[in-house]
């Protein structure tokens, strides 16, 4: 594998993939997904990228914990982990890329080691143990105990042709998480809900695309899930988003979003992007609305990062920006919902009603 590396916790910079290329779907929905599909694949492609973001909400904090390993970036940093917490309004991140020999993982195997921090799977539990070397982060011990099984969202890798491919997953949907932080010398035991992302692609076409979007929800067995990209003027797609509905364990919907409409958008002060406030997602069956409660936090992307790695990447992005939203979504999945007016639906009860997080990862304007 080639000892390059992208920045590390920004899943927006490394998945958005594909766009503007023929694409072929997998046939059938993909709902069990576990540490099996999520194995340490790698090749020498330039655009190989494997992405695990593991989340925690409780203790009055969200914490985002991502771990990459990619072929993208300068010299010989091929891993990384990046650290996003969330506190009484107040962000932090903390970025490190670490060389190759640092990084220690063993091809079809699930887990790996990234200089002192540890990702592994034992006895049906995902343990994550984060030490960045450096007195001024965190220290983080986390013990992720799944309530049931992951989701697939992308189906499998969406191929294309020349043999690329993408895919993202909900490995972990929800699931009690324990452990500890020290933060500013501080030690402070942790309980309360966690979760995990997973992506994996080798074909960095960002050139194609604007943003990606992630929506799921924390509950086990119901929720609205997406994964997809919002493509560039020439891309080809101005869209190409994948969602599931679930309720009680019953998947309603599934599949590629046949519309997006956003009915209502603010500019985020803190980015400069323009964010959608309500958005209506058109399926086979379902029409889904989203609707935002409040801004979370996010970040700069190349605030956080090396001067070397920053420089890589202003090649390539023009204006990087992470936000996480609080939102609530709305399902109707009667007969004839998915194509009634946004007035039809609102005069109607919701199929299902689910709290959410949306996260942007915006590329460039």
């Amino acid at each position: 594998m080639r000892n390059r590396f992208w920045k590390t916790g920004i899943m927006s910079l490394v998945i958005l993939i594909l766009l503007g290329q023929p694409i072929q779907l997998h046939s059938g929905p993909v709902m069990n997904v576990g540490p099996s599909d999520m194995v340490f694949q790698p090749t020498d492609e330039e655009g190989y990228m494997q992405a695990w973001n593991v989340n925690f909400r409780g203790n009055g904090m969200l914490i985002y914990i991502t771990f990459v390993i990619s072929n993208l970036g300068p010299k010989s940093l091929n891993n990384g982990v990046s650290i996003l917490i969330v506190q009484q309004g107040k962000v932090r991140v903390w970025t490190k890329e670490y060389d190759y020999q640092s990084l220690e993982a063993q091809k079809g195997q699930f887990g790996h080691k990234s200089y002192m921090n540890w990702l592994r799977y034992e006895n049906g539990k995902y343990f994550i143990e984060i030490d960045q070397g450096d007195k001024s982060t965190p220290v983080i011990k986390l013990q992720l105990s799944p309530y049931g099984p992951g989701l697939g969202l992308s189906d499998g890798k969406i191929n294309v042709s020349g043999g690329g491919y993408i895919r993202f997953d909900v490995p972990v949907v929800s699931s009690a998480a324990t452990g500890h932080i020290i933060l500013d010398n501080e030690r402070t035991e942790l309980k309360g809900i966690g979760g995990m992302e997973y992506l994996h692609g080798n074909r960095p076409v960002h050139q194609f695309a604007k943003r990606f979007h992630l929506i799921r929800s924390y509950h086990q067995g119901n929720g609205f899930f997406v994964g997809g990209f919002y493509g560039t003027d020439d891309s080809g797609y101005s869209s190409l988003i994948h969602a599931k509905v679930m309720k009680g364990g019953k998947l309603l919907d599934s599949g590629i979003v046949k519309k997006v409409e956003n009915l209502k958008e603010s500019q985020n002060a803190f980015s400069g992007y323009t964010i959608p406030q309500k958005t209506l997602y058109r399926m086979n069956r379902c029409a889904v609305m989203e609707s935002q409660n409040y801004y979370s936090g996010g970040y700069y992307v190349l605030g956080n990062i090396s001067l070397l790695l920053r420089a890589v990447l202003r090649v390539f992005f023009a204006k990087p920006y992470v936000l996480h939203y609080n939102t609530t979504v709305s399902a109707w999945c009667d007969d004839g919902d998915a194509t009634k007016s946004i007035a039809e639906l609102e005069k109607k009860k919701p199929t299902a009603t689910f709290p959410s997080e949306s996260t942007f990862y915006l590329i460039n304007p």
